[in-house]
């Protein structure tokens, strides 16, 4: 990435980092990543608004150098309110699934601010509270035999109910991006957590119900995982460059020709073990 293109992504992702403690507990500023900013930087093209940055320091490095962060905006405030929503199903869903104290405590933490901000967006709520049931009862069933395919398009519904939310002046290829970005987000976590689920005897839909993998199997799945992950992201591609993108255009150009490739072989070298590099 080029210095400049660095510079305003950065801008970006501390931008939201601030944006994000204005309305939340301090420990939800961890939930920036590059899935997020990538959104705002979508979000911002799509409002064509050109957002303004000042210059300022890390919460976590305050005597270092300034740098530009992005001021805050609607359109960064309406991120924060699908980060916040996001990250309340997602802490719902860890509960659930793992039982552990932090989980509990932050979930109560997030809760309040949680109900504001699906006051101010209730479809997108009340999408993502049917997607996350149907996602429980798809991983429940006994009688799907292969349960990836229906994960899959339960991801991509999740992804385009975001983009939906984010840009509400959405188009065909903004639809056909988040499709395809949900998808390869299930995928290559599903792929990532792979060791870790095989510990913890936790459901994946990669592995087998009696947790065996074999070196063999591991093959198979590698070769499976990776021809549809780069096929993910040649459509994403194909839907990006419909797009028209005007705004920051260096920095989203460089998360989709080449962040999401780098992602995608980082992971798979790891061969499921937790590299836990995400987009979104």
């Amino acid at each position: 990435m080029l210095i400049k293109d660095h510079t305003e992504y950065k801008a970006y992702y501390c931008g939201l980092c601030k944006s994000i403690a204005k309305k939340n507990p301090q420990f939800m500023r961890m939930s920036v990543n590059f899935d997020i900013v990538a959104l705002s930087l979508i979000a911002h093209n799509y409002a064509k608004f050109k957002p303004t940055a000042k210059l300022g320091r890390c919460v976590i490095h305050p005597i270092s150098k300034k740098f530009p962060i992005l001021e805050h905006n609607e359109i960064q405030a309406r991120i924060v309110d699908i980060n916040t929503i996001l990250g309340y199903y997602k802490l719902k869903d860890d509960v659930a699934d793992e039982k552990g104290l932090k989980k509990k405590i932050a979930k109560l933490y997030v809760r309040p601010k949680y109900k504001r901000a699906a006051k101010r967006m209730p479809e997108f709520d009340n999408a993502l509270s049917k997607i996350y049931n149907d996602f429980d009862e798809i991983q429940k069933s006994e009688t799907i035999t292969n349960k990836l395919p229906a994960l899959l398009n339960k991801s991509a519904e999740m992804l385009i109910a975001v983009g939906k939310a984010a840009c509400p002046n959405y188009d065909e290829p903004l639809i056909d991006f988040c499709d395809n970005l949900g998808r390869w987000i299930y995928l290559i976590d599903a792929y990532d957590d792979m060791e870790k689920d095989t510990k913890k005897k936790s459901f994946n839909p990669l592995l087998k119900t009696n947790y065996d993998l074999t070196e063999e199997d591991l093959d198979k799945i590698t070769i499976m995982v990776e021809a549809n992950l780069k096929e993910y992201i040649a459509r994403m591609k194909e839907a990006y460059d419909l797009m028209d993108i005007t705004i920051s255009e260096g920095a989203l150009s460089n998360v989709v020709y080449m962040g999401l490739n780098a992602e995608t072989d980082a992971v798979l070298k790891n061969r499921g073990k937790a590299c836990k590099i995400t987009l979104l």
